[in-house]
């Protein structure tokens, strides 16, 4: 029964904990009623920005990125980036599905293709193909999607150096989907949320809830507390655990349906449905 939940299940299922949960009734909505304007939320950016990017520095360094945004999760700044592009862009099959849907990319296969160095790339990292870490040596224009950060121990990852946005969410480590809790950092001002920062227009009680997370969270907390759950798992079903806590990935046939890259026999296994959190 559990095999066949991990053969049918095609999406990523995010844990759900109850001491999160019990966290987020300690916010009040009141407490960010700020008049646009009055600076408030502006102040409370910028400690949520410093605070965030000290957060992640063991991971990534965000020196070269100065500009910071507030979005409602990835797909928003997915959705944001999309609708301000005006080049070609390129994705590596298996890869995160949600950006061709918005707009058509260029799908290149990394073991049969080469990358294209006059399009700019959307590449996950650690990857949605299984949940890893990847050393990615690209020489494009990059937008880097780190949502998987937070639900993973502590490995730098290698920022291509042509690299300019880089997103995070707070969706996949502590399973605040509905909350849509995300950050934009960018090398060159944002052509559509910089104005919408300069008049104080973004959600602030997304902002204090990050912080919350923050403050009694460090970035491999969750991967520290669970991956034992899922070192057993893996175990018990002969897996390969993943750099992410709740997934795994696996070569047998008998889960062919979840692989996600053309000429590669490794299938992404999502094991959340199995693990009481």
């Amino acid at each position: 029964m559990e095999k066949e939940l991990l053969k049918n299940n095609r999406w990523v299922d995010v844990p759900m904990t109850e001491d999160v949960w019990h966290l987020l009734k300690e916010q009040r909505i009141s407490e960010t009623y700020y008049k646009r304007g009055s600076g408030k939320a502006t102040q409370e950016l910028e400690w949520l920005e410093a605070t965030h990017r000290n957060w992640v520095h063991e991971i990534t360094d965000l020196s070269d990125f100065p500009y910071c945004y507030v979005t409602n999760g990835t797909t928003d700044a997915i959705n944001l980036w999309l609708l301000s592009e005006d080049r070609e862009y390129q994705y590596i099959n298996g890869d995160y599905e949600y950006p061709p849907l918005i707009k058509e990319g260029k799908c290149f296969n990394p073991v049969t293709g080469h990358v294209d160095p006059n399009k700019v790339m959307y590449l996950s990292n650690p990857s949605a193909t299984d949940g890893n870490f990847i050393n990615a040596k690209i020489d494009c224009p990059v937008i880097l999607d780190c949502t998987y950060i937070s639900s993973t121990y502590i490995e730098r990852i290698n920022i291509p150096p042509k690299t300019e946005q880089i997103f995070f969410s707070f969706s996949k480590g502590f399973g605040v989907i509905g909350q849509r809790l995300g950050l934009v950092y960018t090398k060159k001002p944002h052509k559509i949320l910089h104005i919408l920062k300069e008049f104080e227009n973004w959600n602030y009680n997304s902002v204090k809830t990050m912080g919350l997370i923050m403050a009694n969270y460090d970035v491999d907390t969750m991967n520290n507390e669970y991956s034992s759950k899922q070192i057993d798992l893996c175990n018990e079903y002969d897996l390969n655990a993943s750099d992410c806590f709740f997934l795994a990935t696996s070569q047998d046939e008998y889960y062919k349906k979840r692989r996600r890259m053309k000429h590669n026999p490794i299938a992404r296994l999502c094991l959340t449905p199995l693990i009481e959190w």
